[in-house]
């Protein structure tokens, strides 16, 4: 089987290392590289040699810098040849630099421009004066006739009294070129002084009429706690200050989403440099605008018309930041130890069987618009809401704190094909209890991990529950109202709160994530004496 390599033979990079870098974990995103949600790239690419029919010169002038021989003759480049990006100025074919110049393994010949004949010159009894000397005789209009007089002795003299000569012009005649050249720099350096104060004074009215012309005052959101849990959630500036000092150090490494990929036929066709991030925001004004989008729901033209952007600006910047805040705040999300738990239980777990209790669940549903695709929108309606939704497993501690949450499913799933395949089971400890409702059945999963299911008792087949029963079920139903709280937190973010139109679906588990952190930034649901 032909592996895809680089031509030269110095080289080692092939498509085999490309592979294995896209199965590694990204650092910043937290998935495989390789996935369409991970817009980082490889150290390097490999690009295919010119056809025949679209470049035959390119062609062979890619084959003559590779410099291979294939015994006695010279060696044509198969299908799978390539010709990494290493070699290339622009780390890819460009108009200014369309061959391989760099790390050839070498040295490569450069043919010696032969010297041009000498110019023929009229009078050969002259000795030839150097430029210097014949720029210093050229006559200035002020002493014409003393120079030429002077010159025509000079010509007759032998080189010794011309240099002597040249010497005497040269004395008056530099300095008034020194004066003459020092006024023209004093000129020109305070006109170029001039139009840099004209630039800075644009720029600074330019600056002006934007955030005039913004609607919402990030300053204003950075002095007041009220305006930054109505804009953002995030209940304090402090904490807002914390968020953003754990980020500031990924921001140097951001590439900037700037729509999907698209595959390149031609490599030397010029293509949008989204590398270069012209930012027209400031990092915490794209991150206000981004959990401003998550806490209120705007539009992107709404957000536009506010920090006086475009709305592909817009788009940009919130798709970016969606992976970004997933992964930071996504770990405020994590399952406490059993420690942790018991030592914050609030009084109404404290009492035996109660005191066990570490995973309270329930799932809740998002509305989304109704898909194109019949398959997908049988397996997205759900009966219980009436509509297209997709189901949420949460999971809380009993002081009210996040410890999971799942990704988004089908609003037909039930809860108990959720719980058993989405990852919920695999943080469950031996002698562990959860509390559930009667929907989640699942009793024989949790018997085997060695814990035990907390659910009100069932009435199949009961006309009548006994009074156990009935206090049972209430003591249960007092304590997992939390996670009904827990929930309504969660909504408080007005994307879940309301139909979620189908661009939004592919940020919805890193939306999700953002809102549970922010919750777990809260005060505990129970009170404590």
């Amino acid at each position: 089987m032909s592996t895809r390599c680089c031509a030269f033979n110095s080289c080692t990079n092939n498509a085999t290392k490309i592979a294995q870098w896209q199965k590694q974990i990204c650092p910043i995103h937290n998935v495989n590289q390789g996935l369409a949600s991970c817009i980082c790239e490889p150290s390097f690419r490999l690009f295919p040699f010119p056809t025949t029919r679209k470049d035959d010169q390119l062609r062979k002038k890619w084959a003559s810098i590779v410099n291979r021989k294939n015994g006695s003759e010279n060696w044509e480049p198969k299908p799978d040849s390539r010709v990494c990006s290493e070699h290339f100025v622009d780390k890819r074919p460009t108009l200014q630099n369309p061959y391989p110049s760099l790390k050839l393994g070498y040295t490569p010949y450069k043919p010696i421009k032969s010297r041009p004949p000498p110019k023929h010159r009229s009078n050969s009894n002259v000795s030839p004066l150097s430029k210097k000397k014949r720029l210093v005789l050229e006559p200035i209009s002020e002493h014409v006739s003393e120079q030429s007089l002077m010159f025509e002795s000079a010509t007759c003299m032998n080189d010794s009294s011309v240099e002597e000569v040249c010497e005497q012009l040269g004395t008056s005649q530099n300095e008034k070129l020194d004066n003459s050249h020092n006024d023209d720099l004093e000129t020109k350096i305070a006109s170029l002084e001039e139009k840099v104060k004209q630039l800075e004074l644009d720029l600074s009215k330019k600056e002006d009429s934007r955030e005039s012309r913004c609607i919402f005052s990030v300053a204003q959101i950075l002095k007041s706690d009220l305006k930054m849990k109505f804009y953002t959630g995030i209940p304090t500036v402090a904490a807002f200050d914390a968020v953003y000092q754990s980020i500031s150090p990924f921001l140097s490494k951001v590439r900037y989403w700037i729509g999907p990929r698209r595959v390149v036929c031609n490599p030397l066709k010029p293509k949008n440099k989204f590398h270069k991030n012209l930012r027209r925001l400031s990092a915490k004004e794209e991150m206000i605008l981004c959990l401003m989008k998550i806490r209120l729901g705007l539009l992107n033209e709404d957000l536009a018309e506010g920090f006086s952007v475009s709305t592909t600006h817009v788009t940009n910047v919130i798709t970016t930041w969606f992976k970004l805040l997933s992964a930071v705040l996504g770990t405020l999300v994590f399952n406490r130890s059993k420690e942790t738990v018991r030592g914050n239980l609030p009084p109404s777990f404290q009492k035996v069987p109660y005191c066990d209790v570490r995973h309270i669940i329930d799932s809740t549903e998002v509305f989304i618009e109704k898909p194109n695709n019949l398959t997908i929108a049988a397996q997205t309606w759900s009966d219980y809401k009436h509509h297209n939704t997709a189901k949420i497993l949460v999971s809380i501690t009993p002081s009210g704190m996040i410890n999971y949450i799942s990704e988004a499913w089908g609003g037909r799933t039930s809860d108990k094909y959720v719980t058993q395949h989405s990852g919920f089971l695999d943080i469950i400890e031996p002698y562990d209890k959860v509390m559930a409702d009667r929907g989640f059945p699942i009793q024989e999963d949790l018997a085997l991990l060695h814990a035990e299911l907390l659910i009100p008792p069932d009435r199949r087949g009961v006309s009548q529950m006994s009074t156990c029963d009935v206090k049972k079920t209430k003591q249960i139903a007092n304590r997992r109202i939390y996670v009904e709280q827990a929930i309504r937190r969660l909504k408080c973010f007005r994307i879940l709160k309301y139909e979620m139109p189908l661009s939004l679906i592919q940020h919805l588990d890193d939306i999700v994530r953002i809102a549970a952190g922010i919750c777990n930034m809260y005060p505990p649901l129970p009170r404590y004496p």
